[in-house]
């Protein structure tokens, strides 16, 4: 490297000062040969021993080749040479340098490598390259969203944004040139530049290589277009003066990397967004078909453009010169010529064998072209074209053309008149150019990115365009134009099915399911698919006045659907599923506002039971905002020691104390006491049950070993009941949390009683029950709480090794008035009896209700009449 290379922090290397060591010495000590000898020896030595050192050009181009925020040198290509510099014992230098700066300091030796470059002849003459391609590329056109851009045609009169003297520039600017398009190119030292200014909307659109332009159109909402062009290979350079082992080494690890698909070097293209070093070959044949017929387009208007002027200035001389000029249109363009009459003077060969009509076809003479129509219309659409030639004189654009046997293809059609010296029209000049392939192309790129693979139907991309459209036609409501509809559907329990059943009978009920709203919806609206078991119904036009109630009808619809019996090859089986239902109704709401109400209403159809539906309402919102704001609330509670703990006495027959259960009370500085019956379903569901759990249970250990301490005489211990929630024995170290902190607490484990809700036997029985003997094992009391209101049944209870039922409040409340509750309360005392556990009541608020709890056989009671739940130093611990 010259002194003239760009500045790079970089450390001494090892072994630099050796030789000026040497030189302060000098040969004043009398140095002899043999000493020269051993002196060369160790600087050779030194020398092997030290590491290449490589500069390199980094510019930004992400994700092949960029500056990360933190300054570090990141993309596709920096993983490879790392790699190879690995491989190679190299150290590498990191030089930044905008585009054009690195190309010019490759070309001059300033930096030893650059990668991420394309092959031009005129690059050839300055840069040696690399034998073996890093990274296959192409180039593809993106626009902003509010831009129409379908086919090059639409480029004219567009600000297109490319990256200065890149390879696609030059390319683009000679293919426009050679087109007669008109469009201002702008220049660029920054592809991410250009990114933000067509988003920004101060260009119409930007070219790049598909690895950037895809993953920056994703970051500035750009659209791509069917405009792709120059697939090109990417190579590592260095200047022609600098040795060729460099880029040799290079070579050697891309060769043997490529010709091994477990390498490294595909794991570093899946990294990035790639998984195959060069295009599949169907993949070549569809880009170069693509181009090929965009060149030919681009050629056959210009050839046309400057046939219909020399024909149009030689018309004007005669009419035998027009027939002479039409003759020479023996070409492989579909040419044909008119007269002013419209009548069919000359078709061409290649007109003959595009639509099968020749020349003097009654039927190409009477409308002076073959049958043809707009894509979306289904009408004739010559009548029409005619009345534009009269008015404009010339039309071109894209029309789906009849042949004369009936099919259709897809062409670009101009139609020209020709004016006489006196200004009248003296012939008609047509010509026709099939674009059925790049139909089909675009078609094939529109489906892979707005429809689902699997069912058919739009995906979110497109059902987020179509919404925005139907939101502000549901604003102008009041004008009699109806509102639309969001109809979520989510499948009940799907998961167990793809469980019980496997993906590929999921996949099949999707795709029934799918068919069936489809049926349901008709034209009137559209099928989505969100993903999963999603899916979104849009309907447009509903009657304001009668908006929700027609919204309700066609939801009830979709559930009666979704009822009816599905078919797997032979094997039955029935599904159900949840609806939420948003209107349109809101001037205000966007079209993400939409999404959010649409979920919220299909999750509270499915908290209502599941197979119904649920139209939103503002209170959803409303709650959903309450509970966030809860949430976190609840989290800077357990931070901040909000919580404490309430005890409340547990008693026998005889009034004795036998033991108290602790409560959680939270007070919170701006609301206030909040009640349990609020916090504790919001900890659940958020998980922070977990910490709450744990610091209740703590506080409980810590306050038995002051109840229970060896200095409180000859009174019985009392027994602190915890509650546990069914999330904390689903950890997979809940045993060991427990048995940790009563060791660290210094209390007893027979002084404790763990409460346990039916809901917690559920999932995964075998593992709950080792984790409640392994408890028991070590002396704590085992207690099934609120028992009769889950989901436990019989055969379940006789396995569970507990010692006590609690009667769940709900049945004592109602106990005097309402004989079901008693047969409840006896039946579950007597089974408590038969499996030989204790049984006790909550919720005892009247002596009448302990006496008739006493008369069933109950004798151990909790609640009001007993006793209220106050903190450990109101607790009256004499008894």
């Amino acid at each position: 490297m010259s002194a003239s290379n760009p500045p790079a922090t970089e450390a001494r290397q090892p072994g630099q000062g050796v030789a000026a060591g040497v030189q302060r010495k000098g040969w004043s000590k009398g140095w002899r040969p043999w000493r020269l000898l051993l002196l060369l020896c160790c600087l050779l030595t030194l020398s092997e021993g030290q590491a290449k050192v490589l500069s390199v050009g980094v510019y930004q181009n992400p994700p092949k080749i960029f500056f990360d925020s933190a300054g570090t040198a990141s993309g596709l290509h920096i993983d490879l040479l790392r790699q190879i510099a690995s491989r190679e014992d190299w150290q590498l230098r990191f030089v930044p340098c905008e585009w054009q700066t690195c190309l010019q300091w490759a070309e001059e030796g300033k930096i030893d490598i650059l990668p991420d470059v394309a092959w031009t002849e005129q690059r050839e003459k300055m840069l040696q390259y690399s034998a073996v391609p890093a990274l296959y590329s192409w180039s593809i056109l993106y626009r902003n969203q509010s831009v129409v851009i379908d086919s090059v045609f639409d480029l004219k009169g567009k600000k297109i944004g490319l990256l200065d003297s890149s390879v696609q520039a030059s390319y683009f600017r000679a293919l426009m040139d050679n087109s007669g398009i008109k469009l201002t190119l702008v220049p660029l030292k920054n592809v991410e530049e250009g990114f933000r200014m067509a988003a920004a909307g101060e260009i119409d659109g930007i070219i790049a290589s598909q690895q950037a332009g895809d993953m920056l159109a994703d970051r500035y909402r750009l659209a791509d277009t069917s405009i792709v062009f120059q697939p090109v290979k990417l190579y590592f350079v260095s200047s022609r003066q600098q040795p060729p082992e460099t880029l040799a080494a290079i070579d050697r690890a891309l060769s043997q990397w490529q010709a091994d698909p477990q390498s490294i070097y595909f794991d570093i293209l899946r990294k990035w967004g790639r998984g195959a070093t060069s295009l599949p070959t169907y993949m070549w044949w569809l880009l170069g078909g693509a181009l090929a017929l965009l060149v030919c387009a681009l050629l056959i208007a210009a050839y046309l453009r400057r046939e219909v002027a020399r024909r149009t200035a030689r018309l004007r001389q005669s009419e035998a010169s027009l027939r002479i000029a039409a003759a020479a249109f023996h070409s492989s363009e579909a040419i044909w010529v008119m007269g002013a009459d419209r009548s069919v003077l000359d078709v061409n060969a290649a007109f003959t064998e595009l639509t099968g009509y020749r020349q003097g076809d009654p039927d190409l003479d009477a409308q002076g072209m073959p049958p043809c129509r707009q894509e979306q219309e289904d009408r004739d659409f010559r009548t029409s074209l005619w009345a534009l030639i009269q008015s404009q004189g010339k039309w071109q654009g894209e029309l789906c053309v009849q042949r004369r046997g009936g099919d259709e293809f897809h062409a670009v059609l101009t139609l020209t008149a020709v004016n006489d010296p006196a200004g009248g029209v003296s012939h008609y000049v047509g010509t026709l150019l099939d674009i059925s392939s790049q139909k089909r192309l675009q078609e094939e790129t529109r489906q892979l990115a707005f429809y689902d693979p699997l069912t058919g139907l739009p995906n979110r991309r497109l059902l987020l365009e179509k919404i925005q459209p139907a939101s502000h036609r549901g604003h102008r409501a009041e004008s009699g134009q109806g509102v639309g509809g969001l109809f979520f559907v989510d499948v009940d329990n799907f998961k167990d099915l793809n469980d019980a059943m496997g993906h590929t009978v999921g996949d099949q009920l999707l795709q029934q399911l799918a068919q069936r709203l489809q049926n349901l919806v008709g034209r009137t609206g559209m099928v989505a698919r969100l993903g999963g078991d999603e899916f979104v119904v849009l309907l447009d036009g509903l009657p304001a006045q009668q908006a929700q109630l027609l919204a309700s009808q066609f939801a009830q619809r979709i559930i009666d659907a979704m009822q009816a019996r599905f078919d797997f090859h032979g094997v039955g089986h029935f599904a159900t599923c949840s609806v939420g239902v948003a209107l349109m109704q809101d001037p205000h709401a966007s079209v993400q506002d939409l999404l959010r109400q649409g979920d919220l209403a299909m999750y509270a159809a499915k908290k209502a039971g599941r197979n119904t539906f649920c139209l939103f309402n503002q209170e959803m919102e409303s709650a959903l905002h309450f509970r966030t704001g809860l949430e976190n609330d609840l989290r800077r509670a357990i931070e901040n020691g909000e919580f404490s703990l309430h005890y409340q006495p547990q008693r026998d027959q005889a009034g004795r104390l036998i033991g108290v259960e602790a409560l959680a009370r939270w007070h919170n500085p701006f609301r206030g006491p909040v009640p349990p019956g609020l916090f504790i379903p919001v900890a659940e569901a958020s998980g922070l049950i977990l910490p709450l759990g744990h610091w209740v249970f703590e506080q409980a250990c810590r306050q038995s070993v002051r109840w229970n301490r060896s200095d409180n005489g000859s009174r019985p211990p009392v027994v602190i009941a915890v509650n546990v929630s069914a999330l904390q024995l689903r950890q997979p170290d809940f045993v060991q949390d427990i048995l940790r902190t009563i060791e660290e607490t210094g209390a007893q484990a027979a002084h404790l009683k763990l409460e346990l809700t039916e809901s917690a036997m559920v999932e995964d029985v075998q593992a709950t029950i080792d984790k409640m003997l392994e408890l028991k094992r070590h002396g704590l009391t085992l207690a099934l709480d609120d028992f009769g209101t889950g989901y436990s049944s019989l055969s379940l209870l006789k396995r569970l090794p507990l010692d006590q039922l609690k009667i769940d409040q709900s049945f004592v409340r109602e106990l005097l008035a309402t004989p079901s509750d008693v047969a409840i309360a006896r039946s579950i005392i007597a089974l408590a009896d038969a499996l030989g556990l204790e049984v006790i009541a909550e919720g005892v608020e009247t002596r009448e209700q302990q006496q008739f709890l006493a008369a069933l056989g109950c004798t151990r009671y909790q609640g009001y009449l007993f006793g209220k739940p106050v903190p450990a130093e109101q607790f009256d611990g004499s008894y």
